[in-house]
């Protein structure tokens, strides 16, 4: 077990690795692995967490209480609603990702190699318009490619492979890149992922010591998202019909929000499954990471991934996020801009975007003595 403890950084990085070069350099290989995704993560998230499990089962650690009371009740729940049994990874990798952050200690070494993988594949999207991806998903490329772009630049700056006064300039040049490619593909939630990054990024060197504001945020970000699926019905009833980018501002997420909403009052307890046919959409897509959990799984596992989720954050918060620590600003509003997104699309929730929230969590403790 101790062997497996102090390899984690490597096992974490391999993993990483494994699940962008099968996700961002070839359509027909993510079509195929995509679907093994959420139980590799589980499984591997599991494996990692064995060393640490009897410690914190003596210490009755409440985010490891929590992480199987979500694994639990999502497994009972989905065999009371005949829901696909698939969905139960969902809530249950996010619990274990919020269980798992407060343990594994990424170097600044794994972070150079981690964010080098994360960045590394745009260099094929340059090259190649992948057409064959979904305009969503190049976007969301192109977006965690600059990410993980302007992270590389800060390690590479402290390693000393860049220069102080020259890794400002590419970490712009590398995020309004991003932004026009988003643009280009038209995949607003990108877009809309980046400006939030800026708002938080903004937010974190004025008001960093501010730990209302930083709730406030976390909030919005949280349970704020299935709030605005609410406001999202009520301002689609009354100014359809605007355009943005060739495409309605409202373009039917409010009808398949608001049949979901009918439907769960129904059952809130153990939500609906992800069985339930839509009558407003083709397939059973909610449109929405944390809104899905809450229709699909009920309001309990909902709540306890939305706690779990929160105490990650303020952790991340606590360990690194302080002014002087400009890698830690930039993973926070990262993994903050993939929460806003969220708003949109079942971003964050599902692989293997879950994962590269994580790896932005971690960034923000990354171990800043062993590079």
């Amino acid at each position: 077990m101790e062997s497996l403890r102090n390899k984690t950084g490597i096992i974490y990085s391999g993993l990483f690795i494994f699940l962008v070069a099968t996700s961002f350099i070839s359509q027909e290989v993510y079509a195929f692995t995509v679907r093994f995704d959420s139980l590799i993560i589980f499984l591997a998230l599991f494996i990692l967490a064995l060393p640490y499990m009897g410690e914190d089962i003596r210490k009755r650690d409440p985010d490891l209480i929590m992480s199987a009371l979500v694994i639990l009740l999502s497994t009972v729940f989905a065999v009371i609603v005949h829901s696909g049994y698939g969905a139960v990874l969902i809530p249950s990798d996010l619990a274990l990702i919020s269980y798992m952050t407060k343990h594994i200690r990424l170097s600044k070494t794994d972070g150079l190699v981690i964010s080098f993988a994360g960045a590394a594949p745009v260099i094929l999207w340059y090259s190649h318009v992948r057409w064959s991806y979904n305009f969503n998903m190049a976007g969301f490329a192109f977006m965690l490619m600059a990410y993980f772009g302007m992270l590389l630049m800060e390690l590479g700056a402290e390693k000393g492979a860049v220069s102080y006064k020259l890794k400002g300039f590419l970490e712009a040049v590398v995020f309004i890149t991003g932004f026009i490619l988003s643009m280009l593909y038209h995949s607003r939630t990108a877009m809309f992922g980046m400006m939030m990054f800026g708002v938080v990024y903004i937010l974190l060197r004025v008001m960093s010591t501010n730990k209302w504001a930083l709730r406030s945020v976390l909030f919005l970000a949280t349970a704020g998202a299935v709030l605005f699926t609410m406001i999202y019905i009520r301002l689609a009833a009354a100014f359809g019909g605007v355009t943005v980018l060739y495409k309605d501002v409202f373009s039917g997420r409010e009808g398949i929000w608001s049949e979901l909403w009918e439907a769960f009052l129904r059952q809130p307890l153990t939500g609906i499954g992800s069985a339930y046919e839509l009558k407003s959409f083709e397939i059973f897509e909610v449109h929405n990471g944390l809104y899905d959990i809450l229709t699909v799984h009920g309001i309990i596992v909902f709540a306890l991934v939305v706690i779990l989720l929160w105490r990650m954050l303020e952790r991340a918060c606590e360990k690194g996020l302080h002014n002087a620590n400009r890698v830690g600003r930039i993973a926070f509003s990262a993994a903050l801009s993939m929460m806003f997104t969220s708003y949109f699309e079942n971003f964050f929730t599902v692989p293997p975007y879950s994962f590269v929230f994580m790896t932005f969590v971690l960034f923000v403790g990354l171990d800043r003595e062993r590079f």
